[in-house]
């Protein structure tokens, strides 16, 4: 192997320099988006809750709305503060 030492310097500077590419080449990555795409076991693993259990989130959903709209929607504020410190918490 051939070292040419120092004096190759300001070529190597140079090329440091020039613009190899072209700034079209730039602007189209610039206006690509990012994106991302669930797994149909990530999927599927979204009808599982933290404790294991099997969950139908629709039928849940149906449930609370129905509460809602007949009034008798309640859940234990004491609980709820609860739990959104509990998460708070987690996250740091």
């Amino acid at each position: 192997m051939r070292v040419g030492g120092v004096n190759n310097a300001d070529k190597i500077i140079s090329l440091y320099n020039k613009k190899s590419f072209d700034n079209k080449e730039l602007k189209d990555k610039g206006n690509e988006k990012d994106s991302i795409q669930i797994s149909s076991l990530g999927k599927s693993l979204s009808a599982y809750s933290t404790n294991g259990e099997l969950v139908n989130s629709s039928e849940k959903l149906e449930k609370i709305k129905e509460e809602i709209s007949k009034g008798i929607y309640n859940r234990d504020s004491k609980l709820v503060a609860d739990s959104i410190l509990r998460a708070i918490k987690e996250q740091k």
